[in-house]
């Protein structure tokens, strides 16, 4: 598979900025599925982009931004050659210092995609300029760099109509729920586990979920579980069978019935298409 550079693999400081015109020479399209143990936005000032988040292929232009949270699945399908703009790239301990809970809630818990005013991404752009040359000073000012994201992340949920709503009890409940989905999900596919890990009824955790991300629980649990499947697909030394061992599932058949139903392909067709690909 083409290698996802390191940068997106690892951070060495809990805050980083790219440029995206520098950075998307050096990666071969599409880039394989992965899991991030980290978050990051891009925002785009020219071009376009289709970035997959989870089971979503979502098209970017300029002035918008997309989010993508720790835990998501996530690639990158292409990028057109005129493109512009930057990735910040940043840990979740640097949201916890940055914003509140409800902040989190509303940068996370709507639009993964943000479409912003030309004035508002206009206004943006230097601010993630001095961020850039401030990160690359020999020795930078961290309490700099931290407060010019700060201000960025800020600007972008007040611009934000649907953030300017107050957070519910029903978005609080399903954000919870899908941390520990990304968290618990092979070992636990059952509602209950969750339901008795957020202390809600199995009622009120399947009227959230269903009003906020319009599906299921049960169902959302399965399409992270089938997901996280894609990764370890890539593996071609590992057959279908011991995959599906691997996710606890005790029958294959019931595996790969469940993986045709929500990506409408076979395992086996899936991965011959990944070697597609790769030829």
């Amino acid at each position: 598979m083409s290698e996802i550079p390191p940068v997106f693999k690892t951070l060495g400081v809990p805050l980083q900025i790219y440029d995206i015109k520098e950075t998307a020479r050096f990666i071969n399209l599409p880039t394989p599925l992965y899991r991030p143990d980290y978050n990051f936005i891009v925002h785009l000032t020219k071009g376009s982009a289709r970035q997959q988040v989870d089971a979503i292929i979502q098209s970017i232009y300029a002035h918008d931004v997309l989010f993508v949270k720790q835990g998501n699945m996530t690639a990158l399908k292409d990028v057109s050659p005129d493109v512009e703009g930057h990735i910040i790239v940043f840990e979740d301990s640097t949201l916890n210092h940055l914003l509140s809970k409800e902040k989190l809630i509303h940068l996370f818990s709507t639009n993964t995609v943000i479409q912003l005013s030309d004035e508002t991404s206009n206004w943006l752009t230097p601010l993630f300029s001095l961020l850039t040359h401030e990160m690359y000073y020999s020795v930078p000012d961290l309490d700099v760099c931290y407060s010019l994201f700060q201000a960025a992340l800020m600007k972008i949920i007040a611009s934000d109509k649907e953030q300017q709503k107050n957070v519910n009890r029903s978005s609080e409940i399903t954000f919870a729920f899908k941390e520990l989905v990304y968290k618990h999900h092979i070992e636990q596919r059952s509602v209950s586990f969750y339901v008795d890990k957020l202390a809600v009824s199995v009622n009120y955790l399947n009227r959230c979920v269903q009003q906020t991300m319009g599906t299921a629980p049960k169902e959302w649990i399965n399409k992270v579980n089938i997901l996280h499947s894609q990764l370890l697909l890539q593996d071609f030394t590992k057959d279908i069978s011991s995959i599906a061992f691997e996710l606890n599932y005790e029958d294959p058949g019931y595996f790969g019935r469940l993986f045709k139903k929500i990506t409408r392909l076979t395992p086996s067709e899936y991965r011959a298409s990944l070697m597609q690909s790769l030829s």
